[in-house]
């Protein structure tokens, strides 16, 4: 089944542009209805209250460049998909930029597709691993200035045998298409299963959905595992990374970080998150 309703967070950033361009893309590709969500960080720092303090003239000020900011956002999304069909399109002004927000309308679609924040990005922008957390649906997450086009050409599946990479693994075929190539990659020994058979395993799962597949153990590297997965999605020349996320707490990912954690940070190539 393709992606029929989709929807892009629109920051005014880089990566949110990049994940714009990909929503475009994958919109001509599926035929699907596409939903634009405006969520302007600077919207949620004038909206969170406890800004009494401020004089009222800079309050004044500031709304007003996120307003302007807002109009800018809405423009962009006008002119980069004015030659898609109308019925297909709709654009939604966000309350405020936030996790939780984003999350909240995430559930009402197959896919929702994120900016990855960068080096320098407000504290306030939207965080794709927690957005996936919190929705409970999958989130396509981009890294600025990633390449969208070959995201159904090569895709590399982390696989672990866990609940969250099996839910990754079935999520993203309504992304891929017929004939995709899959390489399912697992660090370290595949671990063992209570039942053992022909047939229960990722590689035939992705083929008997039409997609060209492999599997490959490899050694976990001395950067971890997060840092041998991008190695190895760099090396394939993979355009997408699919896994699942946080298969260990959230908080834990936070303070001591962790595999979904550190991928977020240091990732190139798009990433497909399922948790």
């Amino acid at each position: 089944m393709p992606v029929g309703n989709m929807i892009v967070a629109l920051e005014g950033t880089p990566a949110s542009d990049t994940a714009l361009a990909a929503s475009i893309a994958l919109q001509k590709a599926h035929g699907a209805h596409l939903t634009g969500y405006i969520a302007l960080a600077e919207r949620a720092v004038l909206e969170d209250g406890g800004q009494n303090w401020v004089p009222a003239a800079i309050r004044k000020s500031l709304r007003s460049a996120a307003e302007g900011a807002v109009a800018r956002i809405e423009a962009q999304f006008r002119a980069a998909t004015a030659d898609l069909p109308e019925g297909k399109l709709h654009l939604i002004r966000g309350p405020r930029a936030s996790d939780s927000g984003m999350a909240e309308a995430s559930r009402f679609f197959d896919v929702t597709l994120v900016g990855l924040m960068g080096e320098g990005s407000p504290s306030t922008g939207l965080h794709p691993d927690r957005i996936a957390l919190m929705s409970g649906r999958p989130v396509l997450a981009f890294p600025k200035g990633a390449d969208t086009t070959r995201l159904a050409d090569h895709a590399m599946l982390a696989w672990d045998g866990s609940r969250a990479a099996a839910r990754a693994l079935h999520a993203s075929l309504r992304l891929l298409e017929t004939g995709t190539r899959v390489t399912v990659v697992t660090v370290g020994e595949p671990k063992k299963t209570e039942v053992e058979a022909d047939g229960l395993d990722p590689k035939t799962t992705l083929e008997r959905q039409g997609l060209t597949a492999d599997w490959i153990t490899v050694p976990q590297g001395r950067g971890g595992i997060a840092r041998t997965l991008l190695h190895h999605a760099s090396v394939l020349g993979a355009g997408l990374l699919v896994m699942g996320a946080f298969e260990h707490s959230k908080f834990r990912e936070d303070i001591f970080g962790g595999v979904t954690h550190d991928v977020m940070a240091q990732t190139r190539v798009p990433v497909f998150l399922a948790h």
